[in-house]
């Protein structure tokens, strides 16, 4: 009786996949890269010269370098669209003083093109971290036990909804706030 109970008994669920977002990339550019390193990654991958890519037209003053850097570069061919989004590097280094937090990936809306999109992020990442969920489909180190949560936390990550593809790593991000805190906190003297 025992037996029959335990083989009819359903079988668990696999605990959700853990990927290191930040060994991904997208189009060739993974977080953590420096402007030209992703500029270079990007060309590669999409056999164009550098120039071909666009930079930020109008390269405001950057928090943490305090010189006038571009915020992104972003590329588009036959409506797809990647654009790469920078931060200052935390801790400043003037050789490399941005970093990418930020890969955007878009092709047109079509379910077809959805259906591509989903069909490949598969092949080159592998099961989903909130596998069996794919609206939107996540890879992250730290995924929830409930697939329904995903990806939640502060963490880098791979998002994947329908035609629209994220790579990001907040940690760039939260970074430059403690640098910016950090430089701008005041001892009260009153």
């Amino acid at each position: 009786m025992l037996a029959a109970c335990v083989v009819a008994s359903p079988a668990r669920a696999e605990p959700p996949r853990s990927v290191d977002a930040r060994a991904l990339d997208v189009a060739g550019v993974k977080t953590g890269m420096d402007y030209n390193e992703a500029l270079q990654a990007a060309a590669k991958h999409f056999n164009v010269p550098t120039g071909q890519i666009k930079p930020d037209p109008f390269p405001g003053q950057n928090i943490v370098t305090g010189t006038k850097l571009p915020t992104y570069f972003a590329y588009e061919k036959d409506g797809a669209k990647l654009t790469v989004h920078f931060e200052g590097r935390v801790p400043p280094d003037p050789t490399r003083p941005l970093v990418a937090w930020l890969i955007d990936y878009e092709v047109p809306w079509s379910k077809d093109n959805a259906d591509a999109m989903a069909k490949a992020a598969v092949a080159k990442y592998g099961k989903p971290s909130n596998a069996p969920n794919t609206l939107p489909m996540q890879w992250c180190a730290q995924p929830s036990a409930n697939p329904g949560i995903g990806c939640a936390n502060a963490q880098a990550a791979l998002e994947l909804s329908q035609v629209h593809m994220k790579l990001t790593d907040q940690a760039w991000q939260q970074a430059r706030i403690a640098f910016v805190s950090k430089r701008t906190a005041v001892k009260p003297a009153f």
